[in-house]
């Protein structure tokens, strides 16, 4: 029986076939398109569920699981949210490389996408690639020109590399609504950091028309007062805050520092012991009050040490700041106790090894204790700290010629003199280093150099003329230059000695006499003006006279071998 089923099916499938040959091109064509349809469905399901994975492994933060996924999306059915989502994952990641190339992928399948190209820029912004990102921006914006959102963000970018570009934006978005504080207050500070100062008051008093009321706004005002040196409007709105509100410190600190500003020391002081009268506890608010009594201090000195109390208390309170210490060292350093300014400016580089000024005053104090070596030995952490901080090859060139070590010095002083070659002290120490190496050619160059920086410059003036008059060259030019200095400082020994010096090599040994006096006179002279003293009453035959003064000059330079010399001939021709 079951053998004549399989016949009877087998013969009714061939009849089935002969019954369709005629349509058979049509019976076969609509079987293909079906299995198409299938097919893509098929492809898009599969795509879909890989990237619902992907999403769940992106909530999870399996990031590099969820690119996995979503390459197997793409795979299945290119398509451009999906490259969206895995340069999100990229960026993510920090593989900014691979985040903009599949970003740039959803832009190329959909270039009408403003969200993709958003999303590019936002990957450009962590980056740190600002131009790429600005250049997207551009791109969205000439795409929709009414996108404010993008115009906002172009400006935002547009600060960091073209501030009046930043403006031109801003400003063009407030002709049409000038009520957006934010815009308003981004402008202002735009003009603040470029030092327009009345653009920048203009904006912060449009805000204030629109919250009249706002205190940080105020202060934001007052700040722009201060910067412009407008005193006395900062004072008046200060006086207006405080009288409203007696407990806002900030602004009683700030309306002292107004009247310290204004040279009003009375009333600076009065509210700086107001707040200390009130307890302030706030170590920054304290410490303001402590810098500005130091201010104080230049009219009256008996306000150092009420500072000083303010800065002690303040390094136990702020353990970890060094701005204490910093101020401590400068009231030290001011007293010219050089040991203890030391040590406080050691502490403000241990704190803060970052901080040049700390270096500079550390190594300086130590270099003001005669302790040259040390000097040697600590400069070479700022050099390496601070390259181009000409300071620092400076104070290594002095402390090599306080030890004589005139050639070894040449190569730092060089180099600070590459580095800032208007600086008048460096121009000034290398001349005269060079000059004691007998390279005048240079030194006069750079004495030259420095007198078309500033024609009035006392030490240039006296140094090079003393070198002048000590190879009894160009000595009109010396004296005309050393006249400058003693017109200038009449009372300064060394430059009445260096006047005196030039009349003597002009032969001019009596009138030499009467400057070299003076020079002695002022209780300041060195060695090397009692041995000129000595040198011009030999030339005018008073001999026991210049024998006193060599002696003098001995006793004070015994080191001298020279003048030593000079003594022993003369008493040998005696």
């Amino acid at each position: 029986m079951r053998c004549h089923k399989i016949v009877i099916l087998t013969c009714f499938a061939c009849l089935l076939m002969a019954g369709c040959g005629a349509k058979k091109q049509s019976a076969l064509e609509k079987p293909v398109k079906k299995e198409k349809l299938e097919s893509d469905e098929i492809k898009r399901d599969k795509a879909l569920l890989h990237f619902i994975e992907g999403a769940s492994l992106d909530a999870k933060g399996l990031y590099a699981d969820a690119i996995l996924e979503y390459q197997k999306a793409l795979q299945a059915e290119p398509n451009a949210a999906i490259y969206y989502a895995i340069s999100r994952d990229y960026a993510i990641r920090g593989d900014f490389e691979s985040a903009i190339e599949e970003a740039k992928k959803a832009i190329l399948m959909e270039p009408k996408s403003i969200k993709y190209r958003e999303n590019l820029a936002n990957i450009y912004l962590s980056a740190s690639r600002v131009s790429s990102a600005i250049q997207v921006y551009e791109e969205i914006v000439e795409m929709d020109s009414s996108n404010e959102n993008a115009w906002i963000m172009l400006a935002n970018l547009y600060q960091i590399t073209d501030p009046y570009k930043a403006l031109e934006i801003y400003n063009k978005i407030l002709e049409t609504d000038d009520t957006q504080l934010d815009i308003l207050f981004q402008c202002a500070q735009i003009y603040f950091s470029l030092g327009k100062l009345q653009e920048a008051e203009a904006k912060i008093k449009r805000m204030l028309e629109l919250d009249p009321d706002n205190r940080m706004l105020q202060k934001n005002l007052i700040a722009i007062y201060i910067k412009g040196a407008k005193f006395d409007d900062a004072e008046s709105l200060l006086r207006t805050i405080v009288e409203r509100d007696s407990s806002d410190y900030d602004a009683i600190a700030t309306l002292a520092d107004v009247y310290l500003d204004q040279k009003k020391f009375q009333n600076a002081m009065h509210l700086y012991e107001y707040l200390l009268s009130k307890g302030v506890s706030n170590p920054e608010f304290k410490l303001r009050i402590g810098i500005g009594i130091l201010g104080l201090a230049e009219k009256d000195s008996t306000l150092i040490e009420k500072a000083k109390v303010i800065f002690e208390d303040l390094k136990e309170q702020m353990e970890n700041d060094w701005r204490p210490y910093w101020y401590l060292g400068a009231i030290a350093f001011n007293q010219h106790k050089y040991s203890d300014a030391s040590l406080y400016f050691r502490k403000v580089i241990n704190m803060e090894s970052q901080n040049p000024d700390g270096w500079w005053y550390y190594a300086y104090t130590i270099f003001q204790q005669d302790k040259y070596d040390s000097v040697l030995q600590i400069i070479k952490t700022p050099q390496s700290l601070f390259e181009k901080d000409f300071r620092f090859y400076f104070l290594e060139g002095l402390a090599l010629t306080r030890i004589e070590k005139q050639q070894e010095a040449v190569h730092p002083l060089e180099k600070a003199y590459e580095l800032n070659p208007k600086d008048i002290n460096v121009i000034g120490t290398l001349a005269l280093t060079l000059d004691g190496l007998h390279k005048y050619d240079r030194s006069d160059s750079l004495y030259e150099e420095a007198l078309r920086i500033d024609t009035n410059s006392a030490i240039i003036l006296n140094n090079y003329s003393y070198s002048l008059a000590e190879r009894g060259v160009q000595l009109e030019y010396a004296l005309r230059m050393s006249e400058k200095t003693i017109t200038a400082e009449p009372d300064n020994a060394a430059y009445l000695d260096t006047y005196g010096w030039i009349l003597f090599k002009m032969g001019k040994f009596y009138e030499s006499a009467q400057y070299i006096e003076k020079a002695i006179e002022t209780g300041n002279a060195t060695s090397v003006v009692y041995e000129h003293m000595g040198d011009v009453y030999f030339k005018i035959g008073y001999k026991e006279k210049a024998m006193q003064f060599w002696k003098k000059s001995l006793d004070m330079d015994p080191k001298n071998t020279l003048l030593k010399l000079k003594i022993d001939i003369e008493k040998s021709n005696e």
